[in-house]
């Protein structure tokens, strides 16, 4: 039975050898002096090809990837500090500003225009009578978070479900947001 890389081999030298022979007898006509250089040189190119092209890739993933990690934490360390803001500002409110005779909609519009997203909401939607989406574009991270805090302690509002977008801007988000009476 013949060895797979001996019928490889002989593929190679089949197929290759008539493209390699003017190479081959050139370098053949080398001194002995120049035939090494040539050969150190060529397996420096390969030792920096197989590094460009296999090890960089991964390594540049590695250094990206631990960066995002970072930055995640840092962003959950910011959320939990405000997070702990706005328990310490939601005892100090006192119960909410707004009653359950109020609907969840017009709770949830009052509460957007009271200024601290800045801006109007892009979209509101109610889903039932018991819940309300929210669509909030290119919002300040920080005001968003404030606004969310206003929603609990004011207006009795909680939050269902909640997706943050960071934007290319830096502190800047979109955000949808679904919204429920507070029991």
């Amino acid at each position: 039975m013949k060895s797979p890389f001996k019928s490889m081999g002989e593929l190679v030298q089949t197929q290759l050898g008539p493209q390699l022979a003017p190479l081959r007898a050139r370098f053949e006509t080398l001194q002995p002096r120049e035939q090494l250089l040539v050969g150190v040189g060529s397996l420096v190119a390969a030792l920096a090809l197989i590094y460009l092209i296999l090890w960089q890739p991964f390594a540049l993933a590695r250094v990206h990837r631990a960066a995002e990690l970072d930055a995640a934490r840092d962003l959950a360390v910011r959320i939990e500090q405000i997070g702990a803001l706005g328990q310490q500002s939601r005892s100090a409110h006192g119960p909410p500003v707004v009653g359950p005779e109020v609907s969840l909609l017009a709770a949830v519009d009052q509460a957007s225009k009271d200024g601290i997203l800045g801006k109007p909401l892009s979209r509101i939607n109610p889903d039932g009578e018991k819940q309300v989406r929210v669509w909030i574009d290119d919002v300040n991270f920080d005001a968003l978070l404030r606004w969310i805090d206003d929603l609990q302690s004011r207006y009795g509002v909680r939050i269902d479900a909640v997706a943050v977008e960071r934007r290319p801007t830096a502190g800047l988000v979109s955000a949808r947001l679904t919204l429920m009476r507070a029991p």
